[in-house]
């Protein structure tokens, strides 16, 4: 005979390890790194971790909304640390590079047939092209000009201005 499974709050807590900054999921995660928990529900599917310590903290996730990592911690799940923020918002706040990436800056591409520094970004959907540069360093000022002036949840260029 079983017993009374633990509530859904003391299972989750209980497979986190809250450091002075990130509070670290210590269980499951998917295929893309972020942490998971199985609460039932609909199909059984497992939850994403910070969505649940979002509701279990501040409250539901409105319809169409997903929750932010400020720290860009996948397995994070420390409530101070996450937002809501709309698809838009969640893209232009993304970190590191893409893994195509040769030059070593986001938004910059080295073009083979000219030797030049192409920059563009994309914005709601749309691919805008910056200009072409001789340096992938003025390539990168002027990509990072951009997003400053387009971009509403661009942190890491923000707190690097």
């Amino acid at each position: 005979m079983t017993g009374t499974p633990a509530p859904l709050e003391v299972r989750f807590w209980s497979k986190v390890d809250k450091t002075d900054n990130c509070w670290n999921w210590n269980a499951s995660r998917g295929t893309a790194g972020y942490g998971q928990i199985s609460i039932g529900g609909r199909y059984g599917r497992p939850n994403l971790a910070h969505r649940v310590s979002y509701e279990l903290v501040i409250g539901p996730i409105p319809d169409g909304m997903q929750v932010d990592h400020m720290c860009h911690n996948r397995i994070c799940v420390n409530p101070a640390h996450l937002r809501l923020v709309t698809n838009k918002e969640n893209n232009e706040h993304r970190a590191g590079l893409q893994r195509n990436n040769t030059s070593g800056y986001n938004g910059v591409i080295k073009r083979s047939d000219c030797n030049r520094y192409a920059a563009q970004i994309t914005h709601n959907g749309k691919h805008i092209y910056v200009g072409m540069f001789e340096t992938a360093e003025e390539a990168d000022a002027a990509v990072t000009a951009k997003r400053l002036e387009l971009f509403t949840h661009n942190d890491i260029d923000r707190l690097a201005a």
